[in-house]
């Protein structure tokens, strides 16, 4: 196992140097908390540490998701177009989600992904909730069992999702599998909108659990501020 650095320097020192490789990555938070932000952050990180990455991504396309990252000062052009990097998409025909599409989706891409980890050294799922919308509770563990597989082959794998979006005992579940467990949540700051990260959950790296506060700043992307006089 190694540290990757994040970049942000008090996140880094608050996580113990960085995030582990390989590992598991929870990342829960409520509608624009910041989830697909701090998770291109990770993204960034691990392709500027010299890694392949792939984004498996329910709610953008190929051409968003690259330019959310340019808006955030995490250019990652010439890594996709190098082929380091890798982005699917999925989207329904007709925009007509079920509990059955949302089933299937789940059992193709941890298919996928069983089928292609040579080719990846870290993947990005964002989010879960659109492809576990009432899925079977055994068919929820099979995909975190071979989830864990795919990291005990050497990978670091980071899963997004909204709280609401998943029964308790799937997310207790998770929670329990992951290696690194982080909660987002909507704040503010001197009334400013801000995200709190909360970490509940980090194994093998010496950092400690607490809350950081984390704001999208436009000219230099993701930075965290003093703690002090936020309201949650």
């Amino acid at each position: 196992m190694k540290l990757v650095s994040l970049g942000i320097k008090e996140l880094d020192e608050t996580l113990g140097g960085g995030i582990p490789h390989p590992s598991l990555i929870s990342v829960e938070g409520e509608h624009g908390s910041g989830k697909t932000v701090f998770t291109q952050q990770i993204v960034y990180s691990m392709l500027r540490d010299g890694m392949r990455v792939c984004v498996v991504t329910g709610e953008t396309t190929v051409k968003e998701y690259l330019g959310m990252m340019r808006s955030i000062k995490l250019d990652a052009t010439s890594h996709f177009l190098s082929g380091r990097l890798t982005i699917y998409p999925l989207h329904v025909k007709g925009g007509r989600w079920s509990g059955f599409l949302s089933s299937l989706f789940l059992r193709v891409v941890w298919g996928f992904l069983e089928l292609q980890r040579r080719r990846f050294d870290c993947v990005a799922i964002d989010s879960l909730s659109v492809i576990s919308m009432d899925t079977p509770r055994h068919e929820f563990l099979t995909f975190i069992t071979r989830i864990k597989n795919i990291v005990s082959d050497g990978k670091t794998v980071v899963i997004t999702f909204h709280p609401g979006s998943l029964p308790e005992e799937n997310v207790m579940r998770l929670k329990a599998a992951s290696d690194v467990y982080f909660i987002l949540k909507n704040s503010s700051f001197a009334g400013m909108p801000v995200k709190a990260l909360e970490i509940v959950k980090l194994w093998g790296t010496g950092g400690r659990k607490g809350s950081v506060i984390l704001e999208v700043h436009p000219t230099m992307g993701l930075r965290v501020m003093p703690l002090g006089g936020v309201k949650l």
